[in-house]
């Protein structure tokens, strides 16, 4: 799998630091618009899914797009279990390594509980419900 790829999959699907204070998910507000949490998903999908073989310089950039998905925070109507998902993204993305290999990011995924699995279906089902821009929506 292509670097780039498993980058833009921890920010769309665990969907993106080190030491460096970033976001806290927890934190993110919870009074965004609709529209405004919609295009900070378009945001990350289009800068993560550039083709890059520079994989320290993809996770710089999720890093930047997690940041500000936590500033915009999500809707006051999403699930609960959907939220839960959008704070481990936050997370999970500020977890990572700057120097994380392929198989360090695919590890992040085995290493999520079913639980947390659960939630990141919960939430990318919503995103793709409310975010019309993403293929989904009304």
């Amino acid at each position: 799998m292509k670097k780039a790829l498993m980058t833009a999959s921890l920010v769309l699907v665990a969907g993106t630091l080190v030491g460096c204070g970033g976001a806290d998910g927890g934190s993110a507000p919870d009074s965004a618009s609709e529209e405004d949490f919609c295009a900070a998903f378009v945001k990350i999908s289009e800068e993560t899914s550039a083709d890059s073989s520079d994989t320290e310089a993809q996770i710089e950039q999720a890093k930047e797009a997690a940041e500000e998905l936590a500033d915009v925070g999500t809707p006051e109507g999403i699930p609960e279990d959907a939220r839960k998902g959008f704070e481990l993204i936050i997370d999970l993305i500020n977890e990572v390594e700057s120097d994380a290999s392929e198989e360090d990011l695919t590890g992040i995924f085995e290493e999520l509980s079913e639980d947390e699995q659960k939630s990141f279906t919960s939430l990318f089902t919503y995103v793709s419900e409310t975010c019309p821009e993403l293929g989904g929506g009304e």
